[in-house]
Order: structure tokens, then sequence, then C-alpha cells
């Protein structure tokens, strides 16, 4: 939980959400943007731009009122001779910035100044996406895809690095319910890892990669178009309520009886229909009652084995670790350690077997790979993690949690110079230094440092970690029994 000004406890906020602009700050920004379009009709580009980019600090997403004449006036302006950013102006407005917005902000300001530049066009993309400016960071990956296209000198990071950033924005959308907008994105990723192929072929990562995001955007616009095909066919009053009502998430517990109870017989009408199958599932799992989970479960698993289809089974999985995660957190508060001990063995060993089921099924998922490489460390299984987390670098989401994972393994195993060239080159990747993976990383590093006998390295590790959090672990412990 975090806590407000007040020092209350407030909500979480929602990695998935977009970002959000007042009514207000739209007034704000739209008072800018006019001053704008003048300052561009006059031809004034540089102060058009100027402007542009203060009007968008208010609203980032301001995609057709800002973002797009923007970019207008960064081509006229390079057509009348503007000259590009100085190395000075690049230092001064850092695309890396730890704000999301200041950093978007700056990447916007230096695309408008070299609007053919990939860097800052993928600046504004990245930036964007962290800020969830989600339609500004799409209609950027557009031009970046476009510029991508006309480079013929363009390489294989590049389009990594956009087709991640796509799939991120289309991960999001899902879990926004954003059917049409998830699609979109996901479909211009696979646009870009297409034209990957086609520049660099015979290339695994690029044949993995299209894999996978051609089977998410296959399976979501299933869903989607099921989605819609089941809305559509709904024609009476009480049909249209009880879709509503199975979208919101406080109900009364009768208003649900009444619902499952509803989904429960439209299911045994329909067994064929998935979509009856999921919304009953859906509904059993509104509540989060085990005895209603399990239920979900079984109709699940009976799916699974009467069609086939892997993707309930899949679900099924998913349900149950849920539980196992439920109820550790209970027995957490409760305090008993053995019962703590025991679940943890129970659920490590549940999700050994569904992960290691995954990786069957999905041999090219790196993410799949990854979470089976965290289960096997977590069971000091070593010599199994070691190769999976070795493969799953290559997704570029979790490569530098792979590099932490390698260099713990090694660690463990006693091969203290291979924990530190692992952790060290994961450090150096890694594009931030004080949030907890950063801090993770040098933590071990000092540890392999201090247990190689590199008195003076494991000494400056721990001190880049006590200048972030002077309370990090026992850092300042092993700091003060170093020899000098």
């Amino acid at each position: 939980m975090a806590k407000n000004k007040n020092g209350d406890s407030t909500a979480a906020p929602d990695p998935n959400a977009r970002l959000a602009t007042t009514a207000e700050d739209k007034a704000k920004a739209a008072r800018w943007f006019a001053r704008a379009r003048e300052l561009g009709e006059k031809r004034q580009f540089d102060y058009a731009i100027e402007y542009y980019v203060s009007g968008l600090e208010y609203w980032p997403d301001a995609v057709e009122d800002a973002c797009k004449p923007l970019h207008g006036c960064g081509v006229a302006r390079r057509q009348t001779g503007g000259k590009k950013p100085r190395l000075k102006d690049s230092m001064k407005r850092s695309m890396n910035d730890k704000d999301p917005k200041k950093a978007f902000l700056n990447s916007l300001w230096l695309f408008g100044h070299d609007p053919d530049n990939i860097g800052y066009i993928e600046g504004v993309t990245r930036n964007g996406s962290r800020l969830r400016a989600e339609d500004a960071a799409k209609w950027a990956a557009g031009i970046c895809l476009r510029a991508l296209e006309l480079n013929a000198k363009a390489n294989a990071k590049q389009f990594q690095t956009l087709a991640r950033l796509l799939e991120e924005m289309g991960d999001r959308a899902a879990q926004r319910n954003e059917g049409p907008f998830a699609v979109s994105v996901y479909q211009m990723g696979v646009d870009v890892l297409n034209l990957w192929r086609r520049r660099i072929p015979r290339d695994d990562t690029v044949e993995n990669a299209v894999k996978n995001l051609s089977s998410k955007l296959t399976i979501l616009k299933g869903k989607y178009q099921e989605g819609e095909s089941y809305r559509d066919s709904i024609l009476e009053t009480e049909e249209q309520m009880d879709l509503h009502d199975q979208k919101r998430s406080i109900q009364s517990d009768e208003r649900v009886d009444m619902l499952i109870a509803k989904a429960e017989a439209d299911f045994k009408q329909n067994p064929e229909s998935a979509g009856a199958l999921k919304s009953l599932v859906n509904l059993l799992c509104r509540r989060e009652r085990d005895d209603e989970e399990t239920r979900a479960i079984g109709v699940l698993v009976s799916g699974y084995k009467r069609t086939g289809n892997y993707r309930w089974k899949h679900l099924a999985d998913d349900i149950r670790m849920k539980q196992l995660g439920r109820k550790g957190r209970q027995l957490d508060k409760a305090g008993d350690q053995e019962a703590i001990k025991e679940h943890r063995l129970t659920r490590l060993r549940f999700e050994l077997g569904v992960f290691k089921e995954r990786v069957q099924r999905y041999p090219t998922d790196n993410r799949i790979r990854f979470e089976y490489g965290v289960r096997n460390f977590q069971a000091g299984r070593f010599d199994e993690a070691i190769p999976l987390f070795q493969t799953a670098r290559a997704d570029p989401k979790n490569r530098s949690a792979c590099g932490m994972y390698l260099g713990r393994c090694f660690f463990r195993k006693g091969y203290h110079a291979q924990a530190i060239a692992a952790l060290q080159e994961a450090i150096n990747e890694y594009e931030f230094s004080d949030d907890e993976l950063a801090k993770t990383m040098l933590y071990w590093l000092g540890r392999a440092q201090e247990a190689s006998g590199d008195t003076k390295g494991a000494r400056g590790t721990y001190g880049k970690i006590l200048q972030e959090d002077y309370t990090y672990s026992d850092v300042r412990v092993r700091l003060d029994k170093l020899p000098s």
C-alpha cells in the first residue's frame, strides 16, 4: 500500500492504467497548442515546437492536437535549414531521465528538432510507454516503424526494441480489456518483426519472436471476436443487464449468485461455446472464494479433456497458482513458520510442474523459460536454472533479471568469477540505478567480489548501495567487517 500526503494508506496504482488527464489540464494545454499553431503558420517553427512541448506537459496524450502538428513543424523546420540538436542539447534534455514525463517531453523536443533521428523517435515511443501515454506512444511507434522501413542500415537492436515496446503496450491494453487497441499494437509489432526478418534472415531470435507475438495476436483476436459475436447476439434488456453486471467488480452476493446460475445454465446449453465457458469461469473467480475457484478449475480441466485445447489447462493452473499465493499470504500473517515452510514447498512443487509443462508446450517462449528458471533457482536446482536463464536472456523484458539470477546461480555454485562477470554485464546494461533490481544486482556483485577476495571491489560496490539505500539488507555490517 502507498501513502498519501496525510500518511493514510492508499491502493497502489494500476501499472496497466492509462495516464489520466483532467479537463482543467486539457484546457491549459489547449491554450499552448493554439499559440503553437499560430507560430507554426508564421513559420516560426522553433517557437512553435517549444509551445507544443509546453502544452504536452499538461496533456501528454494529445496526438491530434499536438504530437502530429509538432511533427509537421519539425519536418518543415528541417526543410528550411533548421539545425539539428547539439551534444549540449541532448545532454541537457536527457531521454533517460528518471521522471518519465520529463524524459517524454525531452524526447519530443529533440524529435521536433531532428524528426528523422530514429533514436529520438524511439525515445518518444519508449518514454510515452513509460508514462502510459498510450496513444502518443502508439503514434510514435508508427513513425518509428516507417523510419526503420526507410533506413537500410537499421540494426537488429532497433527492431527488437520497437517490437518489445509494442508488445508491452498490447499486454497492458489486453489487461484493460481494450481489445481493438491491443490488436492494433500487436499487429504493428508483428509488422516490425517481419521487417526485421526480411532484413536479417535466418535469425532464430526474430523467428521465435514472430511466432510468440503472432500467437498472442491470434489468441487475442479470437477472444475479441468471440466476445463481439456473443454481445451482438444479446437483444433482450434483461440479458443486456446481465452482461453489464458481469463486468462490474462490486456487486451484492445475491446478484453474483444469480449471474453464476445463469452462466451455468447457458454453459450447459452451449457446452462447446468458448465464450460461455469463459464467462462462467470469470464469474466463479469473481469473489476469490476457494470453493468457487475450485469449481472453475473443474470446468476448465473438463473442457481441456473434452477439447484438447491447452488454453483451458493453462487457465486452470493460473487459478490454482493464485489460490496458493493467497494462502501463502494468509499463512505469513498468521506467523506459523512450520505451516509457512510446508506451504512454500507445496507451492514450489506445483509451479515447477506447471512451468516445466509450459516450456514443453511453448519451447520458444523465453518468458516461460524465465519463470521456470526462477522456480528452479528457488528449489536450489542451479544446474537446471542456468541454461534456462542463459536462453531467456534473449527476451529484452527479462534480460537484466536473467543476468541477476545467473550471477546468483554461479555464486551458489561457488563460481565467483563467473558470478562477477554475469552481474557486471547485467548492471552495465540496466538503465536504472536505484530500483530494487539494481540494488539486488549490486548486492550479489559485492558478495561475489567479497567471496573471491576482491576486498577493494566489494567495498566500492557496497558503497554504491549505501548511497542509494543506507538500510539495504546487511550491507553496512558486511562493509564494516571488510579488512581495510
